[in-house]
């Protein structure tokens, strides 16, 4: 696939990133492992875990994500210098918690025991990317961009990046900058196609709307929407689309979704990867997948072009008055 840069000053990625927060949980650590090598032979190359992935599962502690990505490392040599390794922190529960409320937070100490905790369950030295997972405003923003800043400058991460702001709050960490310094290269989000109804609530999840799209661009920031698929609502009878993009626009959407799919011989969820990557602000999409088959769809809509018409459909159809 493709490569490209994210943003005016982040690394250069292909299409899509591959999520893997249910690797060694939900999804089986041999299946996992398996889509790994499947992923590097394809080119996706992009990956994105954290240090929470997956508490929330029975038994889960949030080390498994990582932990798993660690063993395919050791066990694959070559392949972390093959790869583009995203991790996020600040959204693991402190000990004994199983509370975001609880969270270790993006205080200075808290980023560097939660870098060096990863690095040490991923089996390197350095990742890639660097996220400020969540918003933590117990912590002054100077505070937090200072310690990711300076993680970039010990050399734990090549580059930095956040997630899950507003549009006020990120304009706050962008300022807050330290002149001289790397910043944020990466915002990641909620995003779909799909429009939100007005007033939804997805909290803690934060959406990708235009005024933080605004921001972002403005200041040469790369864009990443996670959720995509919306659990494969777009394609499966037996997952209903959550509430929250259920209004009077919705049908018009769903129904410019179905004309790109018999235009392109693409499913909808397709599309809507495929759309993400080639609009006119791209978003690469994180794709959770749980099969080599499920990796090898997300591969074919990254590679598909989409006819200038489709593209503006789907645009016309999202336009929400």
């Amino acid at each position: 696939m493709e490569m490209s840069r994210l943003g005016s000053h982040g690394p250069s990625v292909p299409p899509f990133a591959l999520g893997t927060m249910y690797f060694g949980s939900q999804v089986p650590p041999d299946t996992a492992l398996t889509i790994l090598d499947a992923a590097l032979d394809q080119g996706a190359t992009f990956l994105d875990t954290a240090n929470n992935y997956a508490f929330w599962v029975d038994g889960g502690t949030g080390d498994e994500s990582e932990s798993l990505l660690g063993r395919w490392f050791a066990s694959r040599p070559g392949a972390r210098d093959r790869v583009t390794l995203a991790t996020k922190i600040g959204a693991r529960p402190r000990p004994g918690s199983r509370s975001l409320d609880e969270a270790l937070g993006l205080s200075a100490s808290a980023i560097r025991t939660q870098t060096e905790d990863s690095l040490a369950r991923l089996g390197t030295d350095q990742v890639d990317l660097l996220y400020a997972h969540v918003d933590d405003p117990r912590v002054p923003i100077e505070e937090t961009v200072g310690a990711l800043v300076e993680e970039a400058r010990r050399g734990t991460a090549r580059f930095i990046g956040c997630s899950n702001l507003s549009a006020s709050r990120l304009e706050a960490a962008l300022a807050a900058t330290p002149a001289g310094q790397a910043g944020y290269c990466v915002l990641q989000q909620r995003f779909t196609y799909l429009t939100t109804a007005p007033g939804a609530d997805l909290s803690p999840h934060v959406l990708l709307d235009e005024e933080v799209i605004d921001v972002a661009t403005r200041h040469g920031l790369g864009l990443i929407g996670y959720s995509p698929l919306l659990g494969g609502a777009y394609t499966r009878a037996d997952r209903p689309l959550p509430e929250a993009y259920q209004h009077g626009a919705t049908q018009g959407q769903l129904a410019a979704l179905a004309r790109a799919a018999d235009a392109t011989g693409l499913d909808a969820g397709q599309v809507v990867l495929a759309w993400m990557a080639q609009r006119g602000i791209p978003v690469r999409a994180v794709v959770g997948v749980s099969s080599t088959n499920q990796l090898a769809s997300a591969v074919k809509a990254a590679s598909t072009p989409l006819p200038a018409e489709v593209l503006a459909d789907l645009e016309q159809a999202r336009r929400v008055p």
